[in-house]
């Protein structure tokens, strides 16, 4: 049974025109729907023959429903039916592929009911008429007379050929011939001349391609049709197979030749040029014309002796293969290298007749292989600096002449201020920009590839919205990873500068200096290992020495003579070496590390400080406070051993105070004892020096190593009330202060 959709937003309208459809389509099953939506649940699940649609829809309007419905089915008869039409939309659903246009006007119902009956009668012809197309064992193409555009396919087109309805439908018979007819002297002009004469069949032979870009050779006969008025044609292929196969085969291999990206050209047995493809023309720099009757002398370079040359011909002429690198001279004097292989024709009878001579150009792999050569020179000299800014230095001048671009720049990561540095550039890029970069967490793409540790390629940086300054003449950018070092930067003013050599040797590079830089940082920390364990050795044999005399000479007096107050002194000289191991063991295992930086709150950090120190009856003030960035734990031990430097010096009494210095850049922590002489504030950071009897000598050492590895710098000074006086200014990205 004949299945028509009807779709109308407006339920009593709705309601209306099923009701007349019904009484003027009684052998129809109508079904409705309010919305697009609704309309396309209905037309996927029931397949009507026909759709009826008014313009005006909840969700959509009438033609986007179209649209919707042509993405599955481009033939389904569908009818607008409109109620204050206009031209505009007409001509949308016209160009939508609107099968009929009926207005809601008197008669309204009756025409709508003629045009649905007739859309459905002429679809279903269609459909017949297909399957008996289809049927044909031919492939069969019908195609606008005029333009060559086609407009129906058979089976034998859609399956054997490979090609969708839809993309044939979408071509021209240019499109789906070969481009070049092989052997032939028709062209595609003759598709659109029509016949001979009213109706008249023709007949010629044609090449064309199939989906996969295999050639089929193909009998034609053009037969003019007429559909709806309009001039069509059709095409009856009738494959053939033999009897153009010796001559494809040839022209195939003429296209080969013709298209090889490789230089080919062909001799007669003296050497003279009787044949060269487009390749050699394009390599050389010498046209057809120029070359053909000359021989091969023209591409001499002058870098062979007349051995070579011997040993070339000897080979070819006794009927073998010659194949050996070559330097040719191109017609404007540049030299290039070739992988040459020259190869005997002969006729039947064994004779040579030619030669044939292919040239695989291979001046990029030799200057490939001389780049290789150049890094592994290069990186022999990266092996021998000591410093990181020393392999810096020596990687950006020879970056240029490994990688033939002079725009780059090594930056390294700098954990004092968090950033990507310029640790070297190149000369060009130090004249093209008027201030080099630095990159904050987050900022730019250089961060991107920093923090993933994935390198980036582009051959236009602009268009990366992260890109830093997208304002730059830089638009080509290499960006590599050298681990938790930092990146490797490389750029080109030209879009689409590098390619894949460009790319695989700079991953090279980078990574050959990246192992450059683990070692240097191996060698870092081992030397500051060795320098702490020397100063460790150093102070179990003196600093420990001292108390641990008086420690023995208190135990024998108190063996000697029974008297117990020599306990107290023993004791008094174990904690002090106790206080010694433990700075000690500090210094040798953390050193110069911090953990990650946060922002502390420095009064509740000053007041921790205050409340792990014996402070007697010490006073501290300090009535401001303040944020800055620093690791918590090392900040809080910077105070505690200020603290207690203050109270070991000024007694058990003495004031301590806590403020932000007047410009705040920093801070300070002074007391009103004795004070430090001038000759003796350098030396009082120095570990081991101690001017009390109880102290270790190691509290300010560790507070100077504190403030070093934050990058802060520490000023020892007097006080306002003449005792001594730490200040510490901070870098300014680590200062949140607030009063």
């Amino acid at each position: 049974m004949t299945v028509v959709l009807y779709v109308d937003g407006d339920a009593p309208r709705r309601s209306r025109v099923i009701h007349e459809l019904e009484e003027r389509l009684s052998d129809v099953r109508l079904l409705e729907a309010s919305s697009v939506r609704d309309g396309l649940e209905v037309f996927d699940g029931e397949s009507p023959d026909c759709i009826v649609s008014t313009y005006e829809l909840p969700d959509r309007d009438g033609v986007s429903f179209l649209r919707r419905v042509r993405e599955t089915s481009s033939e389904l008869p569908f009818v607008l039916f409109v109620a204050d039409g206009s031209e505009a939309i007409a001509s949308e659903a016209v160009s939508a592929g609107v099968t009929d246009y009926v207005r809601m006007n008197a008669g309204g119902y009756e025409r709508l009911a003629e045009r649905i009956r007739a859309a459905i009668d002429r679809y279903r012809s269609r459909i017949t008429r297909r399957e008996l197309v289809d049927a044909v064992d031919d492939a069969i193409i019908v195609y606008d007379s005029k333009t060559g555009d086609v407009i129906d396919v058979n089976r034998i087109v859609r399956e054997d050929w490979g090609y969708s309805y839809e993309r044939a439908c979408a071509s021209t018979i240019a499109d789906l011939s070969v481009s070049r007819q092989p052997t032939s002297d028709r062209s595609i002009d003759d598709w659109t001349r029509g016949g001979d004469g009213e109706n008249q069949p023709r007949r010629f032979e044609w090449a064309f391609e199939r989906r996969d870009g295999t050639q089929c050779w193909a009998d034609v006969r053009l037969k003019r049709v007429t559909d709806g008025g309009t001039g069509r044609t059709a095409a009856i292929v009738s494959e053939t197979r033999g009897s153009k196969r010796k001559a494809l085969k040839l022209e195939a291999f003429r296209e080969a030749v013709e298209h090889a990206g490789h230089s080919v050209y062909i001799t007669d047995t003296s050497g003279e040029i009787r044949y060269v493809n487009g390749a050699f023309e394009e390599i050389t720099g010498y046209g057809g014309d120029e070359a053909i009757g000359r021989t091969p002398r023209l591409l001499k370079s002058g870098e062979h002796d007349k051995a070579f040359y011997r040993e070339l011909w000897s080979t070819i002429l006794d009927g073998s293969i010659w194949q050996n690198e070559i330097v040719n001279e191109r017609k404007d004097g540049t030299k290039y290298v070739v992988n040459q292989t020259i190869a005997p024709i002969t006729d039947d009878s064994g004779t040579i007749v030619r030669f044939v001579a292919i040239n695989a150009e291979i001046t990029d792999r030799k200057q490939y292989e001389r780049r290789l050569r150049t890094l592994y020179e290069a990186t022999t000299e990266w092996l021998e600096s000591d410093s990181s800014v020393a392999v810096c230095d020596v990687v950006s001048d020879q970056l240029t002449e490994l990688l033939e671009f002079d725009l780059h720049g090594v930056y390294l990561y700098d954990e004092s201020s968090e950033r990507l540095e310029p640790a070297a550039v190149s000369k060009k890029a130090d004249t093209a920009f008027e201030e080099q970069p630095t990159f904050r967490s987050g900022e730019g793409i250089a961060w991107e590839v920093f923090e993933t540790g994935e390198s980036r390629r582009y051959d236009d940086v602009r268009t990366d919205p992260n890109a830093y300054n997208p304002d730059t003449d830089v638009r080509s950018e290499l960006i590599l990873s050298l681990g938790e070092h930092g990146v490797l930067m490389i750029g080109s003013k030209a879009t689409n500068a590098f390619d894949e050599t460009d790319e695989m040797l700079a991953k090279v590079l980078a990574s050959t200096l990246t192992g450059v830089l683990d070692r240097i940082d191996r060698e870092e920390t081992l030397r500051e290992q060795n320098s702490r364990l020397k100063e460790f050795a150093s102070v179990v044999s003196h600093d420990l020495r001292n108390p641990l005399t008086i420690a023995n000479g208190h135990l024998e007096l108190a063996l000697n003579t029974g008297d117990v107050g020599h306990l107290e002194e023993i004791e008094r000289a174990n904690r002090r070496m106790e206080r010694i191991i433990d700075d000690l063991l500090w210094l040798a295992r953390e050193g110069r590390r911090i953990g990650t930086k946060r922002s502390v709150d420095l009064s509740g950090v000053v007041a921790d400080a205050w409340r792990n120190v014996e402070t007697s009856d010490a006073t501290l003030e300090a009535t401001c406070n303040g944020i800055v960035s620093a690791d918590p734990d090392r900040l809080q031990q910077l105070f505690e051993n200020l603290f207690r430097n203050a109270i070991e010096h000024g007694g058990p009494s003495v004031t301590v105070r806590f403020d932000f210095l007047p410009d705040e850049r920093g801070f300070f922590v002074e007391d009103d004892g004795p004070g430090i002489p001038p000759e003796e504030r350098e030396k009082i950071v120095e570990s081991g020096y101690s001017t009390s009897e109880d102290g270790t000598g190691y509290g300010l050492s560790i507070v100077r190593t504190i403030v070093e590895a934050h990058g802060w710098e520490l000023n020892v000074t007097s006080g306002s009330d003449g005792g001594a006086r730490f200040e510490c200014y901070l870098d300014a990205d680590d200062i949140e202060f607030s009063r």
